[in-house]
């Protein structure tokens, strides 16, 4: 039987949202898989299926909500030159072995890093420096995905400050903790979802041009269910962590820093300004944290995708042009 390019396409898609939900939807709820404050046992199944859910009901929406996103990611607009879908298809599988290793290894990565870097430097690679739109690059995919966790600082700040308590304390409401921590892990994974979803879209409505109908649906679809069970069947392993980077905050800190988190990402991916919501949760921990170990480890994880994600999931994509090639 022979598989259309429309199909590998498609697959292809899967296969990259089912990495983005094993990587992302476990950072999403990872605080929320911690002991509890009464010394409760950590739940394990129950957070992943609520960041899961959450993260597909944000990618299915996201078609109504990031249509501005969907266009900066569309290969069209980094490239001077219409790719064709060999190109597509090797940039959707460089990304994917680099988030899918990354996973295995319990290592938690930017996928908007993943994508962009194996769409630049393959096309570096395969047409040259000039066919990337540079400018475009700068002002509509690097200054945001840098200024993300900066304006999670701020964020934060203010945050903090419309929230902290003054006087005496009252009463400790450990319900009420544990309701507003749910619901922010809620808000970060459909934040991450409208995030995330028109990124990988665009890419999978490359291979359906030809049907115009079913480019504004399928895509998003595909990408929804493949988060899902990329979250429930691979989740469980950054987590680990995960875990250590929300150690040093109490619940309401980690509460706090989720709502800054899905705040600045939601705003983000309304506007087309694309964010990294790994580094954007980093530098809402960062802020509320204040502590030196939670600074110095928020800035090294902020730093590590832009010089290890970038060129390695590019070199996966070159690596993989060449198989393509070849089929």
């Amino acid at each position: 039987m022979i598989v259309s390019i429309e199909e590998l396409g498609l697959a292809a898609l899967f296969a990259l949202a089912f990495a983005n939900g094993a990587n992302d939807v476990g950072k999403s709820v990872a605080s929320l898989m911690m002991p509890g404050p009464s010394g409760s046992p950590p739940r394990k199944r129950k957070p992943l299926i609520w960041g899961g859910f959450f993260t597909g009901i944000g990618s299915v929406s996201a078609i109504l909500i990031s249509g501005r996103l969907f266009t900066v990611f569309t290969p069209q607009s980094l490239l001077h030159t219409a790719p064709e879908s060999s190109f597509v298809l090797a940039a959707l599988a460089g990304a994917t072995l680099w988030i899918l290793a990354a996973t295995l290894l319990r290592l938690p990565v930017s996928s908007t890093h993943a994508i962009i870097g194996a769409l630049v430097l393959l096309a570096v690679y395969l047409f040259g420096v000039s066919v990337i739109q540079w400018e475009f690059l700068l002002y509509r995919v690097v200054l945001p995905l840098a200024g993300g966790p900066i304006a999670a600082l701020v964020g934060i700040y203010i945050i903090d400050r419309l929230t902290r308590r003054t006087g005496l304390p009252g009463k400790p409401r450990p319900r009420l903790a544990s309701i507003e921590h749910w619901a922010s892990g809620a808000a970060v994974s459909y934040a991450r979802g409208i995030n995330d979803a028109p990124k990988m879209a665009a890419l999978g409505a490359f291979f359906l041009l030809a049907n115009p109908s079913e480019a504004a649906w399928v895509p998003y679809s595909i990408v929804a269910v493949a988060v899902l069970l990329g979250s429930l069947v691979l989740g469980h392993r950054v987590v680990v962590t995960a875990i250590g980077r929300h150690a040093a905050l109490d619940q309401v800190q980690r509460s706090k820093a989720g709502a800054a988190t899905a705040l600045v990402v939601s705003a983000g991916a309304i506007f087309g300004a694309p964010m990294s919501t790994t580094q954007v949760h980093e530098g809402s921990n960062a802020g509320i944290g204040g502590r030196q170990s939670v600074i110095k480890s928020s800035l090294r994880s902020m730093l590590l995708p832009w010089l290890v994600t970038l060129p390695g999931a590019g070199i996966l994509a070159v690596a993989v042009s060449y198989v393509v090639a070849m089929i």
